[in-house]
C-alpha cells in the first residue's frame, strides 16, 4: 500500500469516526458504503503484493492476515454493540459513546501489536499494510451488522437519502 492509499485509508476512518461521534441519521448505504468500499481497495492493494518474491512466506502472510480480518470483525462487534441507537424525528440515528472511541483506541493498540507479531513470525511488511483495508473494512462490516440489527429492532425506518445534510442544516427536523 502506498502512501497516498494509507492516507485515504487513515482519512476515511477518522471522517467516519468524527461523523459518528456526533451522531448522525442513520441511513442503510452509509451503514454498508464505506466497509465495501475499504474491503474492495484491500482486496485491490492484496492483489497487487507479489507472493513469489523473496521473502514471502504465503503460510505465514495467510495466518497472520486471517487473524487481524477475525478480530477485526471480532473488534467491530464489540464497537458496535457500544453505539447508541436511538429514533430522532421519525427515524434512525446513531452516535457513538466515549466507550466507542475507547474501544477504537484498543483496538488501534490491538492492530499495532499484530503487525510487530506479524513481523517477529516473519510475514512480509507489503502484505501486512496492503491488509490495512480490508482489515479496517471487516471492522466497519462487524459494526454495521450490529448496528443495522438494532436499527431495524427500533421498528424506525432507516432516515432517507440526504438526511444527514438536512439534519446539518436544520431543514424539515422540527426545530
Amino acid at each position: 500500500m502506498n502512501l497516498t492509499t494509507a492516507l485515504i485509508v487513515v482519512a476515511v476512518i477518522v471522517l467516519l469516526m468524527i461523523r459518528r461521534y456526533v451522531g448522525e441519521p442513520l441511513e442503510a448505504r452509509r451503514l454498508v458504503t464505506p466497509p465495501l468500499i475499504l474491503i474492495v481497495l484491500g482486496g485491490l492493494a492484496l492483489s497487487k503484493v507479489d507472493f513469489s518474491a523473496a521473502g514471502h512466506h504465503a503460510v505465514t502472510d495467510g495466518v497472520v492476515l486471517g487473524v487481524s480480518a477475525l478480530l477485526a470483525v471480532l473488534g467491530g462487534i464489540v464497537r458496535g454493540l457500544t453505539v447508541k441507537v436511538f429514533v430522532q424525528n421519525g427515524h434512525v440515528w446513531y452516535r457513538y459513546t466515549l466507550l466507542t472511541i475507547a474501544i477504537w483506541a484498543g483496538l488501534i493498540v490491538l492492530r499495532l501489536g499484530q503487525s510487530l507479531a506479524g513481523h517477529a513470525l516473519g510475514a512480509d511488511s507489503d502484505v501486512l499494510s496492503a491488509g490495512l483495508a480490508l482489515v479496517a473494512g471487516l471492522s466497519f462490516l462487524g459494526e454495521a451488522a450490529i448496528v443495522g440489527r438494532r436499527a431495524i429492532a427500533t421498528g424506525a425506518p432507516f432516515a432517507p437519502r440526504g438526511a444527514r445534510k438536512a439534519a446539518r442544516s436544520g431543514v424539515g427536523l422540527g426545530r
